[in-house]
């Protein structure tokens, strides 16, 4: 956008000469850049949630950014994980053996790593205010469902395929998942 030194000067009180007025406006224009550059960064990095599980780094959508797991499922022609557990239990302790919710989630995160996009959904705060699929599917047939319990969907996220709810024995839970699989990957 060009504007005259008359125009400029009506709106801003300046002395200064051209050539300087334009190294200043240069070096503003760097800034902004610059700190638009940080928001950029800042705000992708917070769209996932990672996790580091036997020495391998995890990431997960956040349920605000289901239209992009969403993109990358369909390219990936993978289903979606919808995980909904504590962020608590993602403190980078525990294992995916432990009993408990902990191991659960960090069992699910780690089982479904390379055969999903997963979703991660805190349960507790985003409870009854996500997907309405997603939503029926958690509290169906218990209202009132333990996390952290896993929602696979299609990979347009319009059709549930398979539910797995908590369970704190590793062997049961590994059998679980597997078996979700299997009934996810006969319906895609």
């Amino acid at each position: 956008m060009k504007v005259t030194l008359y125009r400029l000067k009506q709106y801003v009180d300046f002395n200064w000469s051209p050539e300087e007025l334009a190294e200043r406006l240069a070096v503003v224009r760097q800034v902004l850049i610059g700190a638009f550059m940080l928001v950029s960064i800042s705000a992708n990095a917070a769209d996932k949630v990672t996790v580091t599980i036997n020495k391998q780094t995890i990431s997960a959508y956040r349920t605000v950014d289901l239209e992009a797991a969403k993109k990358e499922a369909v390219a990936a022609k993978k289903p979606i994980a919808w995980v909904a557990s504590s962020p608590k239990l993602l403190d980078g302790t525990g294992t995916i053996s432990g009993n408990g919710s902990k191991g659960a989630t960090l069992h699910a995160f780690y089982a479904l790593r390379d055969r999903c996009v997963l979703v991660f959904m805190d349960a507790f705060e985003e409870n009854h205010k996500v997907l309405q699929l997603v939503d029926d599917a958690l509290h169906t047939p218990d209202p009132h469902y333990t996390p952290p319990t896993v929602v696979f969907l299609d990979p347009e996220a319009k059709q549930v395929l398979a539910k797995v709810i908590y369970e704190k024995d590793f062997t049961k839970r590994a059998n679980d998942l597997a078996k979700a699989l299997q009934e996810v990957k006969g319906k895609l």
